[in-house]
């Protein structure tokens, strides 16, 4: 069972205002700390999970993150020293919408171009940053992104972040594959830990969609993007926008390779590329040949062995034949 608060509630010098959203791992709430009278959101690991050292060990995680990182597209995470008579984390308020909401709400068009390469450019000096400190955010997403309203971005939500050096912890009921599919990367799916390549490449996929309105895979189940990230590389994004100029398709691709050997080596380089797109010089997007999953893989086996028994059967049928009219 699960606590709830209801508006009113005093915890420590925070009042509840109301809530914000829950979740399989989190209560979430919009919170004024009494003591200075700002705003602040209350982050709450559900009650039927505390008990779990692998959530707790996320929630340790998170508040350790929240420690290292001050930046200013990076949602803070405040008064973490303080004595608390629970277990919560206290974030800083943004006050925006999240960059899906903005995507949707300008659909069926696309961003000005311009502001999307100062929203990607933000992001990419922020996880540069975190990367710099340890910290891999590895969900980064239009859910996760928020633009205020002066139009700055702060990225939100460091629960499944990976901390350098953090040992990996398995549990039962939680999965260790973490992220979203249509944003993870190769790697990341096929249960790595996730560290900067795969932030690159979520930023790449989230730049590809807000240039030309669609992620570079889609299908009709999750299990189809799945299979399409692991055994392809995206097919170019100028074959959706042909506006696109050959520079900035150079950078994309490049971030969005299959291949992590074949992407950027660090956020700050893909971020410095796209700060003087004037001296990337343009390659040719070749994808890599498709890889052939293990199912197929198996499946084509099977017909070959197949295949391979039914010659040895019609060989001995045929030498049998043979012997037969011979001793006649």
């Amino acid at each position: 069972m699960t606590t709830t608060y209801s508006n009113g509630t005093r915890i420590d010098h925070y009042e509840i205002i109301r809530q914000l959203g829950h979740g399989g791992m989190n209560n979430v709430y919009l919170a004024q700390d009494t003591l200075n009278e700002e705003k602040v959101v209350l982050k709450f690991p559900n009650d039927d999970l505390i008990s779990n050292v692998g959530v707790f060990e996320r929630y340790k995680r998170e508040a350790e993150i929240g420690s290292r990182l001050d930046h200013p597209h990076v949602q803070r995470v405040l008064n973490n020293n303080e004595a608390r008579s629970e277990h919560y984390l206290v974030m800083e308020f943004i006050q925006g919408r999240t960059l899906r909401e903005v995507l949707e709400a300008a659909s069926p068009d696309l961003l000005p171009l311009d502001e999307v390469m100062r929203i990607t450019m933000q992001i990419c000096d922020a996880l540069a940053y975190c990367h710099e400190h340890g910290v891999f955010h590895r969900d980064i997403k239009p859910e996760n992104i928020m633009l205020l309203e002066d139009g700055n971005v702060k990225i939100i939500d460091f629960g499944v972040a990976l901390l350098e050096g953090a040992r990996r912890v398995t549990w039962r009921g939680l999965s260790g594959t973490v992220g979203t599919p249509d944003y993870m990367a190769p790697e990341q799916l096929q249960g790595g830990r996730g560290y900067a390549g795969s932030d690159i490449y979520s930023v790449g996929v989230m730049l590809y969609e807000m240039l030309c309105g669609r992620v570079p895979f889609e299908g009709e189940n999750v299990f189809a993007v799945l299979n399409q990230h692991i055994t392809q590389d995206p097919p170019s994004i100028r074959q959706f926008n042909p506006r696109v100029s050959p520079a900035l398709e150079t950078v994309i691709m490049r971030a969005i390779r299959r291949d992590s050997d074949k992407r950027y080596k660090s956020m700050r380089a893909m971020l410095d590329d796209l700060t003087h797109l004037e001296k990337v010089t343009p390659i040719p997007y070749k994808p890599d040949a498709p890889h052939m999953d293990t199912t197929r893989r198996q499946i084509i086996l099977g017909l070959l062995i197949t295949a391979a028994i039914i010659v040895v059967i019609v060989a001995i049928g045929i030498v049998a034949q043979v012997l037969h009219n011979v001793v006649r």
